[in-house]
């Protein structure tokens, strides 16, 4: 299975996020930009999931999804939130982050796994051998 698009969208995610809270700390009017940064990273993860969709498509991974889909709402709830009135954007970031960071690890990991791993993971039984 082959994720480097989602990937590369996940780390312009991050990036992104990580510029946004850079400005923010230093910001005197913070709030304009907090729904900005809000706005903008919503739309990154949604490209993210577009791309997953896509790229994980046909294939068999009804045990690994949920992992992907509590990553993906996690995200989402902490970008939505920066744009609340009185947000600690600090808190909220680090927990985008730990959604996101181990996230792209996990999808590298897959384009490293043949099919019978992938098949293990998703929780099917693996064909008997000799």
């Amino acid at each position: 299975m082959r994720t480097l698009a989602t990937q590369m969208r996940l780390r312009r995610l991050l990036r992104t996020q990580a510029d946004y809270q850079r400005r923010l700390a230093v910001e005197r009017e913070a709030r304009p930009l907090a729904i900005a940064a809000s706005a903008r990273l919503l739309q990154l993860l949604q490209d993210v999931r577009d791309t997953w969709d896509r790229e994980s498509r046909g294939a068999d991974l009804a045990g690994i999804r949920p992992y992907v889909q509590r990553s993906f709402a996690t995200m989402q709830a902490s970008a939505a939130g920066v744009a609340r009135p009185g947000a600690d954007v600090k808190r909220l970031g680090a927990e985008l982050r730990e959604a996101g960071v181990p996230l792209v690890f996990f999808l590298r990991g897959l384009d490293d796994f043949a099919a019978p791993v992938l098949a293990e993971l998703a929780g099917q039984g693996l064909a008997r051998s000799a």
